[in-house]
């Protein structure tokens, strides 16, 4: 028999084994007691599952027992369903006659009910119109007129709905005339309009509380929307009716504004804007804070959440303006055309300016963006014609400045510059990034991209113009240098062309970094990618009928509509602008080095700030080539000055080609060359008396641009400067010339104690610098021993591929085998004697 134990169960057995058996397997005692206790309890069990057997019989006859029984008792119960289904389907087949007669005798007595309502409804209104007719309390006429206008809204029917709109709209005029008569009563008392500030002077309480019920009645009595009057709105209306209380508090304001800033009176000059610009901001200085005290509470009990007392009396106000600045714009086109205004484009600039310092005031005044009164300036023929005074203007101011001596001159570079540091910025760069500052603060409040991106453009003409001046004025300073130039201390004209062109570059590079800039860039970007894609559609649209044409052009619009955001309304569009020039910034903040400027700090710092060290990785942005356009010009100004010193330094150091020491005017004592030279102590030794004139000329000249140039220009000149000159002497003068050992001392001490130090910044060691890698890896191979020179000369001659390779070693790298091999040979000490035209080349 196989048996089903688990293991768990199989383990107690034989433990409970162990336990009663024990470690001794001879002693079996109590294997019979286990025995006997075993078979009790299986006859236990057995016993138990006979009377299990015995009583499951039973239970199971009653269960079905009683199952049988409740089938029966549903048989019955579904009998008696059908019958009284029978029985209801019976009553309503006798009843539905009666039902349908029902249906029309309830549908008859809605219908008079209807009529009923409809009747006692005109009673109701021609009830409510005696009650108001008769009674002389405007509380009580305020009330009816509120049950009234509720009426209005209860019942839509078109006819009866009509009649009560136009009683609604009949007593809200009597009650509108009687309540504004006490209305303006109440405002002479309050001697309104105020001319000062209402709260240096107290107004009388039962003054306040009888404006405090009126305006309540006026509230209560405002027309819904649908039975307002539609009114013939201009351009610069508000854009939301003002409440009545508002209307009736504008119109003392809009009468004066008429009276002084329209018609003939000297008041209404058009010369003049900022007079009733300025009037405007004074009356909402004085007004607001009366009507948010006393206005606006009285709407917020009434619980009209619509209702913005202090917005809808601001743009009351500022409308009227709008209205008057947009004639005054039109008056300058037509008498200007007319040859009645001397100077249009300096009155519409004025204008402008005016308008644009009232933008900015309103905003401090109101809290709140005010978007609706530049559109004045953005009306199709009013912006084109801003954007032609602007132009005109910067190029005036351009030449005036270019014309005038003292734009070269330096000026300071702001309140954060460096105690002690080089003013390098000239007057003409520092004021042509202030235009395009001022510009930038004029057109930036606009609300409209597309409005911006013109006057970006209005920019990058401008820089362009800029350029080409600059190029222009530097071709003619390099062509008219002197002798004297860049000797006397003072600005001089290539120099600042030089920064100014530097200038301008690192400011528009930071402004490419900045918020304003960066959002420019990307509607830019998608205002081209839409005119790219309208102009694929366009094509699509017009290719021929051809079924290979048809199949492409359904695949490149297929794959257009994929690519391109559909349908982006101009909110989606600035969003999206500010949120990608955030994380561009954010992106562009993160990978800056400490080195590198902050594009946060202001522009006034130039002058001691340090440039991006990579100009490749530099990002122009929306400035596009601008960049690299001043940038090519500021290298070529540092090519010219760079060529001219360098012209004059091979003029002066002709004799130190082939040294010849040139003492006490210009008299020629001794003829030492290379060759010939005597060995002199290290102490003893002093620069060549033929290069001392070209150095010195050359230091004057990198001292004198130092003080004038940007430091990193300055290095930059340097630098140009230094390899020029690396190569020249290397050329010149160590390829050209035999050296013996008086000779190779005295020309590495000119390298290492002289030339090198001369290229040197201040601040840095000379020791450190490696600007002349030629002239002192030539004064290496002249310094070598005799045994080191021989070896490696011979290592050139036979292998000169392995050659390469021990120049490495020695710190060479910059000389080429060849040329290291001719400099060996050149060594008086490593001649060959045997051959005559070696000898014959030392004389």
């Amino acid at each position: 028999m196989k048996c089903n134990l688990s293991e768990e169960i199989k383990k107690d057995i034989i433990n409970n084994l162990n336990i009663k058996i024990g470690s001794d397997i001879n002693n079996l005692g109590n294997a019979s007691e286990i025995e006997n206790d075993l078979l009790l309890k299986r006859k236990h069990l057995e016993s138990c599952l006979h009377a299990a057997s015995d009583e499951v019989p039973t239970k199971l006859t009653s269960a079905i027992k009683k199952a049988e029984l409740s089938s029966k008792q549903v048989e019955k119960i579904k009998e008696k369903v059908s019958v009284f289904v029978e029985k209801v389907q019976s009553f309503l087949s006798r009843t539905d006659p009666l039902m349908t007669e029902l249906d029309k005798r309830f549908s008859a007595i809605h219908r008079l009910e209807d009529v009923l309502i409809y009747f006692q409804s005109y009673a109701k209104v021609a009830e409510l119109s005696n009650q108001m007719k008769q009674s002389k309390d405007d509380e009580q006429l305020v009330s009816l007129y509120g049950e009234m206008k509720e009426m209005c809204n209860l019942y839509q029917k078109a006819h009866w709905n009509a009649y009560v709109k136009e009683y609604t709209h009949y007593w809200h005029n009597i009650l509108k005339d009687n309540l504004i008569r006490h209305y303006e009563d109440i405002l002479k008392a309050l001697k309104w309009p105020f001319t000062s500030s209402p709260e240096s002077t107290a107004i009388p309480k039962e003054v306040l509380n009888k404006f405090s019920n009126l305006t309540r009645y006026l509230f209560l009595i405002q027309e819904p929307r649908d039975i307002l009057s539609e009114s013939v709105s201009g351009d610069y209306t508000p854009d939301q009716t003002p409440c009545l209380p508002v209307k009736v508090l504008l119109r003392p304001l809009k009468k004066r504004f008429t009276f002084h800033f329209t018609g003939s009176r000297q008041t209404a000059r058009i010369d003049r804007p900022e007079w009733f610009l300025t009037q405007t901001l004074t009356w909402i200085k004085d007004h607001q804070n009366f009507v948010l005290n006393n206005v606006q509470p009285i709407a917020d009990k009434l619980e009209m959440h619509n209702v913005n007392a202090v917005g809808e009396f601001n743009a009351g106000l500022i409308a009227l303006a709008a209205e008057r600045l947009h004639t005054v714009l039109a008056i300058y086109h037509t008498q200007g055309s007319k040859g009645e205004i001397v100077d249009v484009d300096a009155a519409f600039a004025h204008a402008v300016d005016e308008t644009l310092g009232f933008h900015k005031e309103l905003r401090a005044i109101t809290d709140n963006e005010v978007d609706n009164f530049l559109s004045v300036l953005t009306k199709a023929e009013t912006f084109v014609r801003w954007l032609a005074v602007e132009k005109k203007y910067a190029l005036a101011k351009m030449d005036e400045t270019l014309d005038s001596e003292q734009w070269i001159e330096a000026v300071a570079a702001g309140v954060g510059s460096a105690v002690g540091s080089v003013v390098w910025v000239p007057r003409g760069a520092d004021w042509f990034v202030t235009l395009l500052k001022t510009i930038e603060d004029r057109y930036s409040i606009l609300p409209q991209p597309g409005h911006r991106l013109q006057f970006l453009e209005l920019q990058l003409e401008l820089i362009e113009e800029w350029r080409i001046r600059l190029t222009q004025l530097m071709s003619a300073a390099a062509s008219t240098l002197k002798p004297n130039s860049f000797l006397i201390s003072g600005p001089h004209p290539l120099i600042a062309i030089i920064n100014t062109a530097h200038y301008t570059r690192t400011v528009l590079l930071q402004w490419a970094h900045s918020l304003h800039y960066l959002q420019l860039h990307y509607y830019r970007r998608q205002f081209q990618h839409f005119t790219q894609q309208q102009h694929r559609e366009d094509e699509s649209e017009s290719s021929t009928s051809s079924e290979d044409e048809d199949d492409s052009d359904e695949d490149n619009t297929r794959q257009d509509d994929e690519e391109v955001d559909e349908s982006l309304s101009l909110n989606d569009v600035e969003q999206r602008a500010r949120k990608l020039a955030l994380n561009e910034l954010t992106r562009r903040n993160s990978l800056m080095n400490s080195s590198q400027y902050d594009i946060t700090s202001p522009i006034a710092n130039l002058a001691v700030a340090e440039p991006l060290d990579d100009e490749d990785t530099e990002e122009a942005g929306v400035f596009g080539d601008a960049p690299a356009l001043l940038a090519h010009l500021r290298d070529s100004g540092v090519a010219a000055m760079t060529e001219y010193v360098l012209l004059e330094f091979k003029a002066n150091a002709r004799n130190y080609k082939k040294q010849k020491n040139v003492v006490n005017f210009n008299i020629l004592r001794d003829s030492y060359r290379w060759h010939s030279m005597l060995t002199m102590e290290q102490a003893a030794l002093s620069v060549s008396s033929s290069l001392c004139l070209p150095l010195a000329a050359m230091c004057a000249r990198l001292a004198c641009a130092a003080q004038a140039l940007a430091p990193p220009l300055c290095a930059q000149l340097r630098a140009h400067l230094a390899a020029h000159i690396d190569v020249y002497i290397y050329e010149e003068v160590v390829l050209e010339n035999w050296f013996n050992t008086g000779g190779t001392i005295q020309f590495t001490h000119d390298v290492k104690r002289n030339l090198v130090p001369a290229f040197a910044p201040p601040n840095k060691n000379a020791s450190q610098l490696n600007q002349l890698p030629r002239l002192l890896e030539a004064c290496k191979l002249l310094n070598m021993d005799y045994e080191d020179a021989h070896r490696v000369r011979t290592e050139l001659a036979k292998q000169p591929n392995q050659a390469a390779i021990s120049l490495n070693e020695l710190g060479v790298h910059h000389i080429q085998p060849r040329d290291a091999l001719r400099i060996l040979n050149q060594r008086t000490d490593l001649s060959d004697s045997s051959s005559p035209s070696s000898v014959m080349e030392l004389f």
